[in-house]
């Protein structure tokens, strides 16, 4: 339809981008958050090695392709003024990296999110997508020709801030959550969802400051919880 004329200007001026892309943006998060609130842990827990075999051969064979078909792509169209290590790496992280919320949606369509399937599978998506842009952010920063300790800042990052999801804020959310009577009730409070959509955007906006997707943040807010 963007071929038709005049159909990108006024069905969607530039004007509405910046917006459009903010309101997906946020529908996004709190899709992810609901897939993290219906993931089973203890499955994932049970099946560890299962879930780490699957990230690895689906991020070691990804890059291993993207990498043949950018050797070939480089030596037929691209000019060798451009670094040839640099874009090699581009091209097999672009192959090699998960579209996490594709995989989410057809987890969830397919209504297996909650199986033993649909767990590894999940899991695996989250170590090849994490692992996949602090490579994305690498590269950039050789191209950029700044430092790759980038890379390393964001991945330290990450795990900083899993860490903090799992002790302080974990504790302080059981804290809240007994405070406001939502354990003895079963149900969250008005209070407690409050607070907890705002720990979630917090979450989207800290890991999309730190180079990675928003969504992580979300999911990871969930996936580190302890009130069932």
């Amino acid at each position: 339809m963007g071929r038709i004329p005049g159909f990108t200007a006024k069905i969607f001026p530039t004007l509405s981008i910046p917006l459009l892309n903010l309101t997906s943006n946020i529908g996004l998060v709190f899709f992810l958050f609901l897939v993290g609130l219906e993931l089973d842990v203890r499955v994932l827990k049970r099946n560890m090695t299962n879930s780490a075999a699957v990230a690895v051969a689906g991020l070691v064979i990804p890059l291993a392709l993207g990498a043949a078909l950018g050797t070939g792509v480089y030596h037929e169209f691209i000019s060798s003024e451009v670094n040839f290590g640099y874009f090699l790496l581009f091209v097999a992280v672009a192959v090699g990296i998960t579209a996490f919320p594709v995989l989410c949606r057809i987890l969830t369509e397919l209504k297996i999110l909650d199986t033993t399937v649909g767990v590894v599978a999940l899991s695996a998506g989250v170590a090849n997508d994490v692992v996949g842009w602090i490579l994305l952010v690498l590269t950039v920063a050789l191209i950029n020709a700044s430092s790759g300790l980038s890379a390393l800042w964001v991945l330290f990052s990450c795990t900083g801030f899993t860490l903090f999801l799992m002790f302080p804020i974990k504790w302080g959310y059981v804290w809240l959550a007994r405070r406001t009577g939502s354990l003895e009730r079963g149900a969250p409070t008005t209070m407690l969802m409050t607070v907890t959509l705002f720990i979630v955007l917090v979450c989207a906006l800290f890991t999309d400051i730190i180079g990675v997707q928003a969504i992580f943040g979300t999911f990871h807010k969930e996936y580190n919880r302890t009130i069932p």
